[in-house]
């Protein structure tokens, strides 16, 4: 939606009352009101992008628990300083 804007050095214009009475609906004024106050509310996994929020949530705290849960691996043991043979005759 292009939205226009007019700046002018003297400010702001007040509209005139024929504008003021074209714009007057109160049922709208109700209506955009209520629409903007009380959103409808859908459920969780209907909505897709708050489904697909949730379900990267749950995947990274199950990647992390996992992470947690799995057991420290022993670290290698140092190789011996054994001299090196030749390698090819």
């Amino acid at each position: 939606m292009k939205r226009r804007y007019r700046i002018t050095p003297e400010g702001r214009q007040q509209p005139t009352d024929a504008e003021i009475a074209r714009y007057r609906d109160p049922k709208r004024l109700l209506y955009n009101y209520t629409r903007a106050v009380q959103r409808p509310q859908k459920p969780l996994y209907r909505d897709p992008k708050a489904f697909l929020f949730l379900l990267l949530i749950v995947l990274l705290a199950y990647l992390i628990s996992e992470e947690q849960r799995k057991p420290d691996a022993p670290a290698p043991a140092p190789a011996e300083n054994a001299p090196r043979t030749p390698s090819g005759g």
